[in-house]
């Protein structure tokens, strides 16, 4: 095994020129067919002044996801007026209010890593609307308004974001668009029934922003959705609506998929993505299981989404068949959560197995760990690899080379590295040694490894000094 001291490598950042990103001069290898990406915007935007973009890279990171928060850079946030500015502009925006995003985006590109940016919440103040029901008064806490954001002003600041990072091609739109933290209303009451009013919001404004994207680079790819895995049984203002729901609602059908008569849904488009993103958590459940509810999507529910993705796009509700991103995904421990977590090596375990759940679907494009480290926050989901204190958990030394055996088949990945790693297959004998089982061999060109194991026990994975967690063959 690793040590710890190993893995927690000392940072070098590079200053890079304007927007954190000219300069470049070592472009990052070429993408997996399916990346690993890591979001921890604590660590990388606003309490370590050297991003660990370093530790990140030593782990195997192909990617790392940031969020381009918008009540955080936009001015006068907590203002109900608009400020006059161009707002497709990112040097109209106050000075310095880049400067977190500018820094981590430099961070990650100079450790040949790639970016993901979020174009996302929260809205500044003068960019929503009054919430029904309580006049005068904004949705939200300050900072956290989110009633109905402007669809042409948000457009407006994806397209500032854009153009500020000229390096950064993937981007997303909005964060969880079907979760009341992030938009409101999710339903609206509607004569004597309630109506999913978020879903068709959303819809338009992922269309400006994904215009706007486009506008600035036809390389950047925008996926659509990121959406929640569950959701409340019951309808109301502030009831998360489940993603399939979600997700038929953007596409302007009923659950038959016959296109719906709404206001909402005259002159329909179809919608335009380059991928469908969703953060498919299971909290306290073992990854195989699944989400009793049919409209949740869990990380083994992956072919309810995948299904109708391709069904939308036969119908010629979806321009492109998408492939999906699962851009968040995690399981908090105890500790720190005694309420919600779950011990620290079954973490370690069922992070192994998700990821092998993962990697067995062909349609899918990315798999997410969020969190590196745990905050001090408890509203924070406690999803890390490291504790608040700095000691590592078990997941840690895991995340290198996670392996997975399924009664007999193995797999598994190591993830530092490109190309075929060199990689030993071993054996834990009745006296606890490691033994190499067959000749070392080579992953493929990912650094994925599908194997056959010869008879029942605990085995492991060793590439370039760095072993596996353990895994049982029945």
């Amino acid at each position: 095994m690793h040590s710890v001291k190993r893995l927690l490598l000392p940072l070098t950042l590079i200053v890079l020129g304007i927007a954190g990103c000219a300069g470049e001069k070592a472009a990052p290898p070429a993408p997996p067919k399916i990346e690993d990406q890591v979001q921890d915007d604590t660590l990388l935007l606003y309490s370590n002044p050297d991003p660990p973009a370093g530790q990140l890279r030593a782990l195997g990171v192909d990617r790392v996801r940031i969020t381009a928060g918008w009540a955080s850079i936009a001015p006068a946030p907590l203002s109900r007026r608009r400020p006059s500015f161009d707002a497709t502009d990112p040097i109209a925006y106050p000075r310095g209010a880049w400067a977190p995003l500018d820094r981590a985006v430099a961070a990650v590109l100079a450790h040949r890593m790639r970016v993901m940016i979020d174009v996302a919440f929260w809205a500044p103040r003068w960019a929503v609307r009054r919430s029904v029901g309580a006049p005068g008064r904004d949705a939200g806490p300050p900072g956290e308004f989110r009633w109905k954001p402007d669809p042409v002003e948000f457009g407006k600041f994806a397209e500032a974001v854009a153009r500020r990072y000229p390096q950064v091609h993937l981007w997303t739109t909005w964060n969880e668009p079907n979760h009341t933290a992030f938009l409101l209303p999710q339903w609206e009451r509607r004569g004597p029934g309630w109506f999913p009013v978020a879903a068709h919001w959303y819809r338009r404004m992922h269309e400006e922003a994904y215009a706007a994207i486009k506008r600035v680079s036809r390389q950047n790819r925008v996926l659509i959705g990121g959406l929640s895995s569950g959701g409340a049984d019951r309808p109301g203002n502030y009831r998360t609506i489940r993603p399939l729901r979600f997700l038929r609602e953007l596409a302007c059908v009923d659950r038959s998929l016959r296109p719906l008569d709404v206001p909402e849904c005259r002159g329909y488009r179809p919608l335009g993505a380059d991928g469908f993103a969703i953060h498919p958590y299971v909290h306290r459940r073992a990854p195989q299981r699944h989400l009793p509810n049919p409209d949740s999507v869990g990380i083994n529910d992956l072919p309810r989404l995948s299904s109708l993705l391709d069904r939308l796009h036969r119908r010629g509700r979806i321009r492109a068949r998408l492939p999906v991103y699962v851009t968040e995904f995690g399981y908090e421990t105890s500790p720190p959560d005694r309420r919600r977590g779950v011990p620290l090596f079954l973490q370690a375990a069922w992070l192994n197995r998700a990821a092998a759940i993962v990697y067995s679907r062909p349609d899918v494009r990315m798999y997410s760990q969020f969190l590196l480290r745990d905050g001090t926050n408890n509203r924070l989901y406690q999803t890390g690899l490291i504790l608040p204190d700095g000691r590592p958990k078990p997941s840690l030394y895991g995340f290198p080379v996670p392996l997975w055996i399924e009664g007999r088949q193995a797999i598994g990945r190591v993830r530092p590295g490109t190309g075929r790693r060199p990689v030993v297959l071993e054996r834990q004998s009745a006296a606890g040694v490691w033994r190499a089982v067959g000749k070392p061999f080579r992953t493929d060109a990912d650094g994925m490894v599908r194997r056959r194991v010869p008879r029942p026990g605990v085995y492991r994975l060793v590439s370039d000094g760095r072993g596996s967690l353990s895994a049982r063959a029945r």
